[in-house]
Formats: C-alpha cells, sequence, structure tokens
C-alpha cells in the first residue's frame, strides 16, 4: 500500500524535536522520497512502519501517539477545516474525510457513524502490529479531536477511546474495544453554517511559514518555538502543554531553557511579536480577532504589547501596510 509521504514527514520532524536525527530514520527506508512535502510523493508500507517502529524504541513513551497528535495539528494544514469548507452537511464532511484518509492513509480503516446526539469515527489496522498500530491511531485520532476544537469558538465536549487506555492518558480519553473520537453534531453544524470567525485558511499557512523559516537552526529554544506553533490552538499554548510535547516537567523544562539564556515567557513574547506583524497585513483579521489568536484576554492588552513592539498602534500600521 501506498501512503502519502507528508503522513510520516510530521512524524520524523517529531523525532528531530526529541533529538533523533532525520538522516538516521530516512536511512532507514529503502524507497525515501524526493520531497516529503509534496503531495503527490508517496512511501511504501514496510518504509512507513521502519521510522515509527525506530521512534518507538528510541523515545519508549506509551502516550507516544497522543503526543504526536498534538505536536502535528497544524502540520495537518486544518484537515477537517479545509474539508468543511466543502462540505454543507455533517455527513458530507465525514464522506470526505473518509475519503482523504482512504487516498493517502489505505492502511487505516475509517467508520464514521452520524446519530442525531452524536458523531463517531472509528479507526483501525487489519495487521497484528499492535504497538505500532496504537501509535498511528492514537495519533490520528488526537489530531482529529484537535481539528474539531479548532474549528469551534467554544469548549466541546470530545471523547477519545483506545484500547491501551490507562490512568495516565488526558482526561478525555476512556477505554474501549477499539479506537474512535466522538463528539456532537452540533459543533459541525455550527461550523458549516458560519465559519468566519477564526479564518484558519489565512491563519494555518501563516503559522506554517513561520515554522519553516525556524528550522534552519538547531537550538532546544528554536525547536520550542516550533513546537509552540504546532502546538497553538490557534492561541499559542502554555509552558505546560509545551514541556509535555517533549516529555519533560515544567522545571526541567525551564532549566534547559536557562541553559540558552531564555525564558518561556520571552519566546512566547517574540512569537505573538512575529505573528501579530503578519496578521495586521490581512483585512480580514480585526484587532479584536488578532488579540484573541494571540491569547490576549482584551484587545486593550495586546494593543498595549503592540505599541511596545513596534512603536505604534496595531490600526495605524495596518493604514500604512495598505497605503
Amino acid at each position: 500500500m501506498k501512503i502519502l509521504a507528508l503522513h510520516l514527514h510530521h512524524v520524523i520532524e517529531y523525532g528531530y524535536m526529541r533529538g533523533i536525527s532525520r538522516r538516521e530514520l530516512i536511512s532507514l527506508m529503502e524507497k525515501p522520497p524526493v520531497n516529503f512535502l509534496d503531495e503527490t510523493e508517496t512511501i511504501n508500507e514496510r518504509d512507513f512502519y521502519m521510522v515509527i517502529d525506530a521512534i518507538t524504541r528510541q523515545l519508549k513513551e506509551g502516550r507516544l501517539g497522543i503526543r504526536l497528535g498534538s505536536f502535528l495539528n497544524l502540520s495537518a494544514l486544518g484537515l477537517i477545516y479545509r474539508i468543511s469548507l466543502q462540505a454543507t452537511t455533517i455527513e458530507e464532511a465525514l464522506y470526505y474525510l473518509q475519503m482523504y484518509m482512504t487516498a493517502t492513509f489505505p492502511i487505516v480503516n475509517i467508520e464514521t457513524k452520524v446519530k442525531a446526539d452524536s458523531v463517531s469515527i472509528i479507526l483501525s489496522i487489519d495487521n497484528n502490529r499492535a504497538e505500532a498500530n496504537r501509535i498511528i491511531l492514537e495519533n490520528i485520532l488526537t489530531v482529529i479531536a484537535r481539528e474539531v476544537n479548532l474549528m469551534t469558538t467554544r469548549e466541546v465536549n470530545i471523547t477519545k477511546t483506545s484500547p491501551f487506555f490507562s490512568k495516565d492518558y488526558p482526561d478525555d480519553w476512556q477505554i474501549a474495544d477499539n479506537y474512535s473520537v466522538n463528539f456532537t453534531p452540533t459543533i459541525l453544524k455550527a461550523t458549516l453554517q458560519d465559519r468566519s470567525r477564526q479564518q484558519l485558511d489565512v491563519l494555518i499557512p501563516e503559522y506554517l511559514k513561520l515554522i519553516e523559516g525556524l528550522k534552519s537552526e538547531a537550538s532546544f529554544t528554536n525547536k520550542v518555538k516550533i513546537a509552540s506553533l504546532h502546538l497553538a490552538k490557534p492561541e499559542l499554548p502554555d509552558l505546560a502543554s509545551v514541556a509535555d510535547a517533549f516529555h519533560l516537567t515544567p522545571r526541567t523544562f525551564q532549566r534547559r531553557l536557562l541553559t540558552e539564556n531564555v525564558t518561556f515567557r520571552q519566546i512566547t513574547d517574540d512569537l505573538r511579536k512575529q505573528i501579530s506583524n503578519l496578521l495586521i497585513r490581512h483585512n480580514r483579521f480585526t484587532i479584536t480577532d488578532i488579540s484573541y489568536v494571540l491569547g490576549y484576554s482584551e484587545p486593550a492588552a495586546f494593543i498595549h504589547s503592540f505599541k511596545k513592539w513596534f512603536g505604534d498602534a496595531p490600526d495605524r500600521m495596518r493604514q500604512k501596510a495598505f497605503s
């Protein structure tokens, strides 16, 4: 079976963030793609599992799939969001999702069940590689759940299930015989009716531009910046979330940053500055939208920071940019 190379690219990038050489992982492949980011490039099933198995052996983490899914959210380019742009009903959106998975990730079987009060997406793989499949399926479930959350403007009730569930899993996971993500259909209905709030078709590519621009430097600080952008939803994550992506306690995480004479707050402040400089050039984002994306409690706090960064108010800078 041929798998879209982009799916493995995300895994390799996470391995690199955790200290595993990209070259080492790619060397395991019989036929590595010329360009992992090319959406026409595919890899074979053997090469896919070789890389998954190598990362699993080196990191030795029960929740690796969940960490992968959390880290890879924006790299997935807003999968469900992009699908929803083509759909007018929940059934149609889920049909597009199933078609995408079948075409790009054929080792994964996907079944969708839509009822009046619930939607379930059930995943499985028909082979006996239980541990590797656990990583793959928990990864995909986490991405799907985060994408659904990303599309909404309010807290939603989404549960995920896994046969490997244990007490150290996040609170929104449960034990079950299958791998599934479950939520209420009203979530997608609201999004299909009003897609204007977060304008992710603009936001996600801008975040990815920042990620690509950061990749040339291998410092831990740079890796933290990249991880923060991947974990954005769309507001930037807190310290505990980023530390967990590296499988570090918050205290150890902060100590590693201090060895490079930087704090997490400085990193977040720098990212907010870069993101605001990008988004201020898009008229589709109001000042309130940008302050929300950057995680400010109110526009006034964002305006204060913006003046400190650029020496001018955001509305005046926007006027200059379009004059």
